[in-house]
């Protein structure tokens, strides 16, 4: 695994045998000023990404309680899987990351198994039990992620 974002690494390879130039420095700057916020996003799922997942488990129970029954704990280490590579992504600041490291994956697994759309109510039950149990600041840095894989799921369904 890479230690910097894929950007913040292109960016120190094309500027090799010179100075970065401004919006290369901006890059970097962002990246510096927004850690502190990054790594308490990355402490507060490691804190309490099992509750957050049990708080989404249990609104998918409501809705579909066979699937919880049948699967519940596969959909359990799925959802703290992809909450453990958000907080990499977040702490890293690299979407491409998440995108090549789990979102591809994860996408083609559920889909092989025609869970997307029961994974869709899943994940939409998360990005709600972290908008309510975390600060804004952590939550609005998760909210692309889940973003992303409600998206990709999504793409999926039946008309």
């Amino acid at each position: 695994m890479h230690a910097l974002n894929h950007t913040l690494e292109r960016i120190l390879l094309q500027a090799d045998g010179r100075y970065l130039n401004i919006q290369e420095l901006e890059v970097v700057d962002r990246y510096v000023q927004t850690y502190a916020t990054r790594l308490q996003t990355y402490e507060q799922l490691r804190e309490h990404g099992d509750k957050l997942v049990v708080a989404a488990l249990r609104k998918l129970m409501q809705v579909q309680p066979e699937l919880v029954q049948q699967h519940g704990p596969r959909c359990k280490y799925d959802l703290t899987e992809v909450l453990r590579y958000i907080a990499l992504a977040v702490l890293r600041d690299d979407e491409t990351f998440f995108r090549e490291q789990l979102l591809f994956w994860l996408d083609t697994v559920l889909l092989a198994h025609g869970r997307t759309e029961n994974c869709v109510i899943v994940y939409r039950s998360l990005k709600d039990a972290i908008t309510k149990a975390l600060p804004a600041a952590n939550a609005q840095l998760i909210h692309p992620y889940l973003d992303s894989v409600i998206q990709s799921l999504g793409s999926h369904a039946r008309p």
